[in-house]
């Protein structure tokens, strides 16, 4: 049976230090996709919550 983890490499631990992340702003039709979508699950909210108000009769 052949060892599929040859390729593997064990770090050592002064590797592993963290990485600093940076914040993505988007821009443009991404910005505006993004926008879209809150409003969406805004009016998705409002409309599950009269549902349920409503009740089922």
């Amino acid at each position: 049976m052949k060892s599929t983890q040859k390729n593997l490499q064990v770090l050592p631990p002064d590797d592993n230090a963290p990485v600093k992340l940076t914040k993505v702003v988007p821009k443009g039709w991404i910005q505006i996709a993004f926008w879209g979508l809150r409003l969406y699950i805004l009016i998705m909210v409002v409309l599950v919550a009269i549902g349920f108000s409503r009740g089922i009769h």
